[in-house]
């Protein structure tokens, strides 16, 4: 019978922690957790205005994937795209008065749950590091 590496068992346990924040997010408020820091990252940054090729980069991202993304929090209207007067192929992304809002909202949920989702991450890695020293 096969075994299991410990740490794949404890990244394969943290993995599903994260991924549970990721699902209450969608459910509460239809937004993941990168689309939440897709939206925190322009409301952060100066002009508050920004492309999905600067997204994609500050992301470690592709175009492609970037814009699915994208797309989504324009259906939401939690984004506005403005056409560029300069050059009209340059489409710039700003939030939206909803995307403001729910910003807020779901900083609030994360806030709060941020510190127990930290204590359950270093207990496993705690005890993984423990048992590897055994």
């Amino acid at each position: 019978m096969a075994t299991s590496h410990s740490d794949y068992e404890t990244i394969s346990t943290i993995s599903t922690l994260i991924q549970k924040v990721d699902t209450d997010l969608q459910s509460k408020f239809s937004v993941s957790f990168e689309q939440f820091r897709i939206l925190d990252f322009i409301k952060n940054i100066y002009p508050k205005q920004t492309t999905v090729s600067a997204l994609a980069k500050q992301f470690h991202s592709n175009n492609s994937a970037t814009s699915r993304k994208v797309s989504v929090l324009y259906k939401e209207n939690l984004i506005q795209d403005h056409v560029s007067g300069e050059d009209r192929r340059t489409h710039w992304i700003t939030l939206a008065q909803k995307g403001n809002a729910i910003i807020h909202d779901i900083k609030i949920v994360v806030d709060s749950g941020l510190p127990d989702l930290e204590t359950k991450i270093l207990v496993l890695l705690s005890n993984t590091i423990k048992n590897d020293n055994k």
